[in-house]
């Protein structure tokens, strides 16, 4: 099982016969090879390099946040596939009408799993009808109305993204998680995160990652609703940790239920597919209710 692992006191990370050793009051240890993502999320860390190196060679994520506990940096395998220049070449001799195409794929499965998620909230799914009328490349911005009308129907009308506020915090911090977890799959594959299938920004060195992560928001739109009627006003150590187990959570791809972390693998695996040529369909995720994922 891999596992997310997330250190929030101040600690002194080190390793040991493969193990990350991890001091603290106690002194924790765990397998490297088990570690898929590690979030340091205190300034009063030390990390040596040659822990970095080990986790990078053994494929894992390490992220690392701002005071304020958001992820600020991400650390991701760059040498650890053999034919990266295979893959970019690949990436960058795509055709636009094909882009376009993936992308109206993900698009309409993020629609269906809003709209999946509002009925999980027991709302009224007021965003099914939109997902018929993507078209290529989604040039009605179909994603752009439904997830005016999703957001205003989850978290009510007087809702507004990028606002301060609790449920923008989960969301923030959420998304953050998926995508980081997203660009290590990238990273493991082969492919340049900077090239995207719709993302295009020269300012976002992640923009395929951006691309991969649309339809898999909706579980974190859920764990929000949950805190709709809290009293705090921001992220505690608890939301932090659920929000990182949500990478261990069930999801449904291919007819069949995975973790989300192995879900996001299988679906770049799609992507490696769809761009060889091997496959017209991009695997993606439909949402289940929230419940961590058990190993047989």
């Amino acid at each position: 099982m891999y596992q997310q692992v997330i250190v929030e006191n101040g600690a002194s990370i080190s390793s040991k016969n493969n193990q990350l050793v991890i001091h603290t009051n106690d002194v924790h240890r765990l397998a490297i090879e088990d570690v898929s993502t590690l979030v340091l999320d205190n300034p009063c860390i030390t990390v040596t390099v040659p822990v970095l190196n080990q986790l990078l060679n053994n494929g894992s994520a390490v992220i690392i946040c701002s005071e304020k506990h958001m992820p600020n940096g991400l650390f991701v395998p760059y040498a650890g596939y053999a034919r990266r220049l295979k893959t970019l070449k690949k990436q960058m001799t795509q055709t636009k009408p094909r882009l376009k195409q993936l992308w109206k794929q993900i698009v309409q499965k993020k629609i269906k799993n809003q709209g999946r998620s509002l009925e999980l909230c027991g709302k009224e799914n007021k965003v099914k009808k939109f997902g018929d009328k993507v078209t290529s490349g989604d040039g009605g911005h179909m994603e752009g109305i439904a997830a005016a009308i999703y957001f205003k129907e989850l978290y009510g009308e007087d809702f507004v993204r990028e606002s301060f506020g609790l449920i923008n915090g989960i969301l923030n911090y959420g998304y953050s998680i998926l995508r980081s977890a997203i660009a290590r799959y990238l990273a493991i594959y082969g492919f340049e995160p900077a090239l995207g299938i719709f993302h295009h920004s020269e300012l976002n060195a992640f923009n395929l990652a951006d691309d991969l992560i649309e339809p898999f928001r909706p579980l974190v739109d859920i764990y929000a609703f949950s805190y709709m009627d809290s009293e705090e006003e921001f992220l505690t150590k608890e939301m932090r940790r659920d929000l990182v187990e949500l990478l261990n959570c069930d999801i449904l791809l291919d007819k069949e239920t995975y973790s989300v972390d192995y879900a996001i693998e299988r679906v770049v695996q799609s992507l490696s597919r769809c761009y060889d040529g091997k496959a017209n369909e991009l695997l993606l995720p439909d949402l289940l209710p929230l419940h961590v994922h058990s190993y047989e």
